[in-house]
């Protein structure tokens, strides 16, 4: 995801020296000792605080989310073992539906509490060379049958089943699991709400892709998690994540254009129909608007219009985007027309605000690099699913 980036933000940059060129200038500050005052006047320790916590409310979230998956994966087993010839999610919905509905319904709170809080951290793990990774095998990349430079790994079904480089956990393997927007990740549709229909996100889960895919995140969750608790963060990571970060609006729009909240049943993003993709953006934005004013202190040293400038611009981002989550709630239905239109002038706003930032880090001598290496492991993870032992619904 990154490596599209770079032309992004090298344009940034150059504005960036633009903007610098034709703006009032302050002296210079070139003394070492006043560049580690200000450097020590931000505060890191809560910028890492903060990913840790969100950390681990998304660890509390999956174990969740992992357990209630064994339940479902234990109660098909059940059913295969005593009615061999039969169906074993027909007979599942036809002899325990309102059990069934219940599981399915904690499975998918269990699931949204843990994105909740993946995407409040994301800003700064997506933007932080050394936690990247992460983002990309957990909420962003993409099957490698798509994009031949999507994150390589293995993920083996209970069954025996092995899936290669399938995408990340979120988007492409639960969330389609459990609204049902993947066929092959169906196990049967069935009417939920009771209206007399099948509609969108109306199935049951097929269990073995639950199963792998809810252990596999749990298991990814505990690796970031890990990753996250050995970071110690710097300026240059803060100042890296919100200029990475902060421009990617036109990117979420355009899925938000896709899904089901905009397309209806023409979607054809098969993730995002949880939430609105809107959510997410205020999410990223509001741990992106958090860095920022915990390292306020070192751009208000160097240039306090500056630093009333960037945090006007986040606030005005994160309100632009809440707005249209609010209305998109209260039951506006917007078009696809207007969802480019929206993507557009978040963009812009998002570009310029990026630029700030990246002046901000030149003029407090931070140096980005925006062509870094971040880290990968050694070999491709491979991931094994466990099979609960069976037994009956609750």
């Amino acid at each position: 995801m990154k490596k599209h980036l770079i032309p992004l933000l090298t344009g940034i940059l150059t504005l960036s020296i633009f903007l610098a060129a034709c703006s009032p200038q302050t002296a210079p500050t070139t003394d070492s000792a006043t560049e580690e005052s200000a450097a020590a006047q931000a505060d890191l320790g809560a910028v890492k605080a903060y990913a840790v916590d969100q950390a681990s409310r998304m660890k509390e979230a999956s174990t969740a989310f992992r357990a209630d998956s064994e339940k479902y994966h234990a109660a098909i087993a059940q059913i295969k073992a005593e009615h061999p010839d039969e169906n074993p999610y027909e007979y599942l919905w036809a002899n325990h539906p309102d059990a069934a509905k219940a599981l399915l319904e904690q499975m998918r709170a269990d699931w949204f509490e843990t994105s909740l809080h993946y995407e409040l951290n994301e800003g700064i793990v997506a933007g932080v060379p050394s936690l990247a990774y992460y983002d990309g095998w957990i909420d962003a990349g993409a099957p490698t049958a798509e994009d031949p430079e999507g994150i390589a790994w293995t993920l083996k079904l209970a069954d025996g089943t092995t899936l290669e480089g399938p995408g990340n956990f979120f988007h492409n393997l639960t969330e389609p699991t459990l609204y049902g927007t993947i066929d092959a990740y169906v196990g049967l549709p069935v009417d939920l709400n009771g209206d007399g229909s099948i509609g969108v996100g109306e199935a049951l889960p097929e269990a073995e892709i639950l199963l792998a895919s809810a252990q596999g995140l749990d298991i990814a969750t505990v690796q970031m998690q890990e990753a996250i608790n050995a970071w110690e963060p710097t300026l240059e990571d803060a100042f890296m994540a919100m200029v990475t970060m902060t421009p990617t609006m036109s990117e979420y729009f355009e899925q938000w254009k896709l899904s089901a909240f905009i397309a209806g049943n023409d979607f054809e993003m098969t993730g995002f129909i949880a939430t609105s993709r809107l959510f997410d953006i205020t999410s990223i934005l509001n741990g992106l608007d958090l860095t920022y004013d915990k390292v306020r202190p070192v751009v208000s040293s160097v240039d306090p219009d500056l630093d009333a400038q960037i945090d006007a611009g986040y606030t005005d981002l994160v309100a632009y985007v809440n707005d249209l989550y609010e209305k998109e709630k209260a039951g506006t239905q917007f078009s696809p027309e207007e969802a480019d239109a929206f993507g557009t002038e978040a963009q812009d706003k998002a570009t310029a605000l990026a630029a700030l930032v990246a002046q901000a880090a030149a003029k407090a001598n931070i140096a980005l690099d925006l062509e870094a290496e971040g880290w990968s492991p050694d070999a491709p993870p491979a991931i094994e699913a466990i099979a609960p032992a069976p037994a009956p619904i609750e």
